[in-house]
């Protein structure tokens, strides 16, 4: 594949660098959120046994929290979204692409220093076997490649029991534990029923 002439950065010069020795700044960014949570009102609600309806923003937050913390903790997409990472110069024939479970790639765009895009054939990458990579038949080269792709189990019924045993179980500490000043750390019984998936 070619890449556009650019008199202050070329293919050919980064070559010469080696640029998969070079440190890559990465950028990772959310591009479509989740349409649903892995967990209802109504599943939380009979974890936390409460009948009534005056809590259920409550929940309702605690449940999107739950989510948001897990996905952090586990490095892992729960509920189908897509997301983009971009790197500065390079990427080598295998490059690691964060929040999986990857379902598919979007696309693999070179920017260049004008601003000026390049799309590269999709006959020329696949995602790896573990849905973690995305896999190249060589180094890619630009001044910013960008990687869209998207991430998840699928719908809430996929999304593993014991993850999901997790997400109550925080929702619950949480529940119990309204007012406290510090729950910015996973519950150990909440991280015990993460870690296999970590």
């Amino acid at each position: 594949m070619s890449i556009p002439y650019d008199p202050g950065f070329t293919a050919d010069s980064l070559l010469m660098r080696n640029p998969l020795s070079l440190t890559r700044a990465r950028l990772l960014s959310r591009v479509t959120a989740p349409a649903t949570e892995p967990v209802t009102l109504a599943e939380a609600k009979l974890y936390l046994r409460v009948d009534s309806t005056a809590e259920d923003a409550l929940i309702t937050d605690m449940i999107t929290a739950a989510r948001m913390m897990a996905e952090q903790w586990l490095s892992r997409s729960l509920i189908s979204q897509s997301w983009q990472v971009a790197f500065d110069y390079a990427i080598s024939s295998r490059t690691r692409l964060p929040m999986g479970p990857v379902t598919a790639i979007g696309s693999v765009v070179i920017v260049n220093q004008d601003g000026s895009t390049v799309t590269v054939d999709p006959s020329t990458y696949w995602l790896n076997a573990a849905k973690n990579a995305l896999m190249l038949n060589g180094p890619l080269v630009g001044f910013q490649i960008d990687i869209t792709y998207n991430t998840g189990y699928g719908g809430a019924t996929a999304v593993p029991k014991p993850i999901k045993q997790g997400l109550l179980a925080h929702i619950a500490a949480m529940y119990d534990a309204r007012g406290d000043s510090d729950m910015s750390h996973m519950p150990p019984q909440v991280a015990g029923l993460y870690q296999p998936y970590r």
